[in-house]
């Protein structure tokens, strides 16, 4: 019997010892007091200051302990899973802020019990890439370097930009091209918006609170603790091979940002992947798919950075609030509901005292930061998916800050005449389409062809054969100078169409 028991007791230190054990030790001590008899030595309202966390053993078991110190400078370790029994106290800086989360979410315990893994963060890394690499290879990727030098600023503020435990990986950013507000973090430190949350999202304390809720998840290690507990990995190549072809097969018509004369009503590739760049396999493959308790340490993470910084510490609600009536404004019911990769939204709202307040969290410095975002969004709400609402809020945004281009006015005039038919209304969309052919930043040449549809319904047909012809003869323009778009086929579809309207009018 004796021999069993001795036998197990070194099975167990054996398999404790395969991984490779790490003292992690903090930058600076963190001040925490018990709120509860904790041992012998450590009574309630003792005061201590942890150095870092490491593992010993007690008679023969492993255990994981915190380091630390008492005022007296005399050591009184604990075991981590003890920590929910302190307070911490003078957290003042960023570095200090992470430590905190990392010691309270058990990330360094973990990586002190199996050390850093550099196998599993290399396969880790590589998917992260073959990710990135796919969604670049499809144009899938919003390319603004002032607005990314904006975001990279923000970073900044939040996070070091590189773990300062050994851990490999440094956090960059990019911007997507969707119309769903999301962001994501990727194994390897990248921060992935969509245009859809930057649209969506109105001041800057919305941006940190959710740039810093994705970076906590990276910070804290959540990938690899769920690479831990997945069994079935895919093969590398035969998964990303496969989700290539989904992703190439659904971005066969692209409607770029830049496009001088899109012809409306394409499908884009935005659109077509939105739901296969970010599916539930994909988020398990990445490591990406968080638990209740992943995402709760997440959102109390970003809540005390933004504190930390200055900023209102609502600003991640606020934000949650705002994607909330996003999805209620264009029926994204899985959001709502929770039964995606995250859990409901209203139960991640923690300041319910927002309500009526949103104006706070409006800011015009931000929203002019945004506005060829806000340009690019709404012309797919649009076109696309026909969210009237969502379209002509993001065109009135830029419209009401100065900074609206021509495409905004379109929209706005589009939306106008969609939803509304009086003469008042009709002259109103007239007057929209004129403020935007007096800019001359971005000639758009549709515009002629919504205004030769808006003056039928004024019964002006003279007026709207000229515009028809104004804009065929720019059509054929552009067939000339190979300056096209849109595919072939839908450009000469669009030139039938107008020489079939201009005899029409002609004739009514």
């Amino acid at each position: 019997m004796k021999k069993k028991i001795l036998l197990l007791l070194l099975l167990q230190i054996t398999i404790f010892n395969i991984y490779a054990q790490v003292e992690i030790t903090l930058n600076e001590p963190l001040k925490i007091i018990a709120t509860d008899k904790v041992n012998s030595t450590i009574k309630k309202g003792t005061t201590l200051f942890v150095h870092g966390v490491f593992y010993n053993y007690n008679d023969g078991y492993p255990i994981i302990s915190v380091k630390a110190k008492n005022t007296d400078g005399i050591e009184s370790n604990f075991e981590t899973k003890k920590i929910g029994s302190f307070e911490f106290y003078e957290i003042d800086n960023i570095q200090k802020t992470w430590d905190k989360h990392s010691l309270i979410s058990g990330t360094y315990a973990n990586i002190a019990t199996k050390g850093f893994q550099y196998d599993k963060r290399n396969e880790l890394n590589n998917d992260a890439i073959d990710y990135i690499n796919i969604l670049s290879n499809n144009n899938l990727f919003f390319d603004d370097e002032y607005l990314e030098d904006y975001l990279y600023a923000l970073v900044n503020k939040i996070h070091a930009g590189i773990l300062k435990d050994q851990r490999p990986g440094n956090i960059y950013i990019k911007i997507e091209k969707n119309t769903e507000p999301n962001a994501r973090a990727l194994p390897n430190g990248c921060i992935i918006v969509t245009t859809g949350l930057l649209s969506t999202i109105q001041s800057e304390d919305e941006l940190v609170g959710i740039l810093a809720h994705e970076i906590a998840h990276f910070a804290l290690d959540h990938h690899v603790l769920n690479y831990n507990q997945e069994l079935d990995r895919k093969k590398r190549a035969d998964f990303w091979s496969t989700f290539a072809t989904v992703v190439a097969a659904s971005a066969d018509v692209y409607l770029s940002i830049n496009g001088k004369n899109p012809v409306p009503g394409l499908l884009t590739a935005t659109t077509a992947i939105a739901a296969s760049t970010f599916s539930e396999e994909i988020v398990t493959k990445l490591g990406a798919k968080y638990n209740q308790v992943q995402e709760i340490e997440s959102d109390k993470a970003a809540e005390d950075i933004l504190s930390i910084l200055k900023y209102n510490k609502a600003g991640l609600s606020a934000a949650l609030q705002r994607i909330k009536a996003y999805c209620i404004l264009t029926g994204n019911f899985l959001a709502l509901s929770g039964t995606g990769s995250h859990p409901s939204l209203d139960s991640r709202i923690n300041h319910k005292e927002l309500a009526g307040k949103m104006d706070l969290f409006t800011q015009s410095d931000f929203l002019k930061k945004v506005s060829l975002i806000n340009s690019y969004n709404a012309n797919i709400e649009l076109w696309t998916f026909s969210h009237h609402m969502a379209a002509e809020e993001l065109a009135t945004r830029n419209i009401n800050n100065g900074i609206a281009t021509e495409s905004d006015y379109i929209v706005k005039a589009v939306v106008k005449r969609r939803l509304s038919n009086s003469r008042e209304s009709n002259e109103e969309v007239l007057n929209l389409l004129n403020k935007a052919k007096a800019l001359q930043v971005i000639p758009i040449i549709t515009l002629y062809k919504e205004e030769g549809i808006t003056y039928i319904r004024l019964g002006k047909m003279i007026e709207a054969k000229k515009s028809f012809e104004t804009y065929l003869n720019l059509l054929l323009d552009l067939q000339k100078k190979r300056e096209l778009s849109d595919n072939i086929s839908n450009f000469y579809n669009e030139i039938e169409w107008t020489k079939k309207m201009i005899f029409k009018v002609g004739n009514l």
